[in-house]
């Protein structure tokens, strides 16, 4: 095929781009849901010790405190696309081998927890670096609907469509559940081979770069560190974090019978769910929030969205004021989500998103074990409603921080940046008329 019109050849090669990314991602998470509801019921196949079967989920969300920043240095030095392909196919070989075992009897529990760390060292890679693709297939005007797109993407594959899945196939046989989770990440190899270019940052020539890993990695924290606003939205969203998973951590025990709200189970997930739709409702609307508002009002108002979620079961014991708490809470961490990440994309240089996004994952992926860790010893101490207090009070200071940032003369600077056009760079090779 030939045409005449550049533009247009590279607009379509965009669409088929980002499309195949898109599609990559619904079948990751997809596969994701799946395999980390099997992991547990696998461990619980082979031993009865809770403690031992909690050490599948330790040993699946452990390389998030590892690895995530040498996944972001490693991001800004490869093509990032080979690196989530690759990561693809060491998931897809891992599943594999633990579907041989337990086909033939012969997977110890240490085998499963090995697993599970390949798994979740694998998904740090490829969850760090994915979201650094999107500015290479997107123009910018178009950055916050894409992000939008792929948010709520995630959060329907991973928390509604794929655990009930996994529970249905679980149910037909643990090894069928955990191989359609390797057809699942199999899927999303066929997705990224569709993409042409090259997906290699814009970074310096080899003189100029850091010589080593720990430089790399040394570089790209500094720089989060010198970007205040930025850095300000980083903490917030880190304390944020904690919050949720707080909350997460001891809603059962005040949602279900004989907690205060007397809920069945079957009601508690409908409540779990309002979350999950809420968080699918924000993503879609933050790029029409963003343009009718600005960003000011909408991190500002996304963040008080969130500070319901504490604030609904800390004020009432009601399940309509909870779930609709619940619901809002969603909605702010969606909107919060999109707005952020794609007003980072806009301003971080590409040859820094990688570290950038690994430092990010560090921080708030690694605040969630605290902050659970927290609610459990509060919640012991002191009873539940404490902890949804606690994070209530802890909310309305990052809300206070938010607000403030917002209206700072630096926050006015970042956006400009993010509306002026991006440095001169090396383009991205794109794909040719054949």
């Amino acid at each position: 095929m030939r045409t005449d019109n550049p533009q247009a050849v590279a607009s379509t090669v965009r669409g088929r781009n980002f499309g195949a990314l898109w599609a990559g991602t619904a079948a990751t998470n997809l596969a994701d849901g799946v395999v980390k509801l099997t992991l547990p019921l696998v461990a619980l196949s082979l031993t009865d010790s809770p403690a031992l079967v909690a050490g599948t989920t330790l040993a699946n969300t452990l390389p998030w405190l590892l690895f995530s920043l040498p996944a972001g240095a490693l991001a800004d030095r490869v093509d990032r696309r080979h690196l989530i392909m690759l990561m693809a196919a060491v998931r897809v070989v891992a599943l594999t081998a633990l579907v041989g075992g337990l086909l033939l009897g012969a997977l110890p529990l240490a085998g499963l927890y090995a697993g599970a760390l390949v798994l979740g060292t694998a998904e740090v890679f490829a969850d760090t670096t994915r979201m650094t693709i999107i500015p290479m297939v997107v123009p910018r005007n178009r950055m916050e609907s894409a992000f939008a797109k792929l948010t709520a993407t995630e959060s329907v594959a991973n928390e509604f469509a794929g655990p009930p899945l996994g529970g249905l196939l679980a149910a037909a046989g643990l090894a069928v559940a955990l191989g359609a989770g390797g057809l699942g990440y199999a899927a999303t190899l066929v997705a990224l081979m569709v993409m042409t270019g090259s997906y290699r940052s814009n970074r310096p020539p080899d003189t100029a770069r850091p010589a080593n890993f720990r430089a790399d990695i040394a570089e790209g924290v500094r720089y989060v560190w010198r970007e205040r606003i930025l850095r300000t939205f980083l903490l917030a969203s880190s304390v944020a974090a904690a919050c949720w998973a707080a909350w997460t951590a001891v809603i059962v025990v005040y949602a279900v019978a004989p907690g205060p709200m007397g809920l069945s189970p079957s009601a508690y997930g409908l409540l779990l769910g309002a979350l999950g739709v809420g968080g699918v409702a924000g993503a879609a609307a933050a790029p029409v929030l963003t343009r009718r508002l600005g960003r000011k009002i909408t991190l500002t108002v996304a963040m008080a969205g969130f500070a319901l979620l504490l604030a609904g079961p800390a004020l009432a014991t009601s399940p309509a004021v909870v779930a609709a708490t619940t619901f809002l809470g969603g909605a702010g961490t969606g909107v919060w989500n999109v707005t952020y990440v794609s007003l980072r994309a806009l301003v971080v240089p590409d040859e820094m998103l990688g570290r950038y996004s690994g430092v990010s994952r560090l921080t708030s992926w690694g605040s969630m074990p605290l902050g659970a860790l927290a609610a459990g010893v509060a919640a012991e101490l002191f009873g539940v409603r404490v902890v949804f207090w606690g994070g209530t009070i802890l909310c309305l200071v990052v809300l206070l921080t938010t607000l403030r940032t917002v209206m700072s003369a630096e926050f006015r600077h970042l956006e400009a940046r993010a509306a002026a056009p991006p440095a001169p760079a090396t383009p991205h090779a794109e794909a040719t008329s054949d």
